[in-house]
């Protein structure tokens, strides 16, 4: 199971970030280094339990909560300070959500200390109420900069972006969530408004980088990793219409890769793209360098 999970795991470094902190200004001429590593996850589905070991599906017998929980407590010997991200439809897919609408996946990520969650398509299946009710259990922040919840019940419970501070690194995260029309059923998100994710993320990047002084801005993002004859909102064109994002955590479209692609952005910068296939078989991991850049 562990190696399973591991297979995934590679590393990319981010040169050129600018970290301007008491510890750059004391040490001029001295070449320094942070380090952030981040798991991450998307479209587990539900996926409590392993893939029916007797099914014929590739996975079989692999995946699943209680998997990743292990991994994770395992890793967090190793890296106590390591972020955890999902990129959402953690809902939908087993019987556990028919019975339990979310509840299960919810607990089960509290425990596993997620340090933020994007917004899937799917967890809008039980309607606005269940989501209600599944965001106050959740321990972790919901985030979604491209849904317009005024005057809806989600108003106060789903945030743009979250800044969150790890080794003296100030890090930005936002979430973008896919066009509501076609995939989720009208009465399920009632007066939810779906703002273009493009538009919306160059100005959330913004905000976070230059006006927020984020050192890393990450987008999870479930659009979906390339267009669609249906949609060209997705992670490819996200990353070649902004700029200040830093990494994008995907999901949506179940793509597995065993090592980011890099697409660049209007500034002709290299922005790392990943996302994990679905089902919860494998647990991706991005460790990301970055060069203090002396002022």
């Amino acid at each position: 199971m562990k190696d399973k999970m591991k297979k995934t795991i590679f590393q990319y470094s981010i040169r050129g970030f600018l970290l301007i902190s008491l510890l750059t200004l004391s040490l001029v001429g001295v070449a320094q280094q942070k380090e952030v590593t981040i798991y991450h996850t998307n479209d587990t589905h539900s996926r409590i339990d392993p893939v029916d070991v007797n099914s014929s599906d590739r996975n079989a017998g692999l995946g699943g909560f209680v998997r990743r929980a292990t991994c994770l407590d395992s890793l967090r010997t190793v890296t106590p300070d390591l972020l955890l991200f999902d990129c959402g439809d953690f809902c939908q897919g087993t019987p556990y959500y028919n019975l339990y609408k979310g509840e299960v996946e919810v607990k089960l990520m509290n425990l596993m200390k997620y340090d933020a969650v994007a917004i899937g398509n799917h967890e809008f299946d039980f309607g606005l109420e269940n989501m209600e009710k599944l965001f106050k259990l959740a321990e972790f922040p919901i985030v979604c900069a491209n849904y317009d919840f005024k005057g809806t019940i989600l108003e106060s419970l789903v945030k743009p972006y979250v800044i969150l501070e790890r080794n003296g690194l100030k890090i930005g995260v936002f979430g973008l969530s896919p066009r509501l029309e076609g995939l989720v059923q009208a009465a399920h998100y009632g007066d939810v408004v779906y703002n273009d994710p493009i538009k919306v993320a160059d100005e959330i990047a913004h905000e976070l980088k230059v006006e927020q002084k984020c050192d890393l801005v990450i987008c999870l993002s479930h659009l979906g990793l390339r267009p669609s004859a249906l949609y060209r909102e997705s992670d490819q064109v996200l990353v070649r219409e902004t700029s200040n994002i830093d990494v994008v955590l995907g999901g949506h479209s179940h793509t597995f890769m065993d090592e980011p692609e890099i697409v660049l952005n209007t500034e002709g910068q290299g922005v790392p793209i990943t996302q994990m296939g679905k089902n919860g078989v494998f647990l991706g991991k991005l460790k990301l360098t970055l060069d203090e850049v002396k002022k």
